[in-house]
């Protein structure tokens, strides 16, 4: 009995987008409005409820991430963040903006690698429910997932002021 190795080619990561009223529950969509002290807090936790919908779809690659480095020098290279601006908070930690919109990214000491969704001051900082995990996830989905998160943040903000409470 000979032994075969045999590989298995996964398909590219696709994240799809879909309108914000399909992903984002009406309980979501109550207590980011109703829970939050501003606009801003609202519409993150709107984003980051939206961001994890899309992730979801997603098997992890379980591919190694290559760090926060490499994933802004990928994301970088899309011609859709050709404006973004990467700026170092401090070792690990990137404060990422394209145009209104910002995220933070930050590599652990042990590899891992997190998008968050808030300034990391206060309350967000190190909050598991503002934060994405995508230590599973390769430097290339990593950045194509951070793309298409920065392209939905008008959707999002679209959605929250057709939706907040006067």
């Amino acid at each position: 009995m000979s032994m075969r190795l045999q590989m298995l080619l996964k398909p590219p990561v696709i994240f799809t987008q879909y309108a914000p009223s399909w992903v984002i529950s009406p309980t979501e969509l109550s207590m980011a409005i109703e829970g939050s002290s501003n606009r801003d807090e609202a519409i993150a936790w709107l984003w980051v409820s939206y961001s994890r919908s899309i992730l979801s779809e997603v098997d992890p690659c379980m591919e190694a991430n290559e760090g926060a480095d490499a994933t802004i020098k990928l994301a970088s290279s899309f011609r859709c963040l050709s404006r973004m601006k990467a700026f170092q908070m401090s070792d690990g930690i990137y404060e990422l903006s394209n145009g209104n919109a910002n995220l933070y990214l930050c590599e652990t000491d042990s590899g891992d690698v997190f998008l968050y969704f808030f300034p990391l001051t206060g309350y967000g900082y190190r909050c598991e429910a503002s934060r994405i995990d995508l230590t599973d996830y390769g430097t290339d989905a990593a950045a194509y997932f951070i793309a298409t998160v920065f392209d939905s943040y008008e959707l999002i903000t679209d959605y929250y002021e057709s939706n907040k409470q006067a």
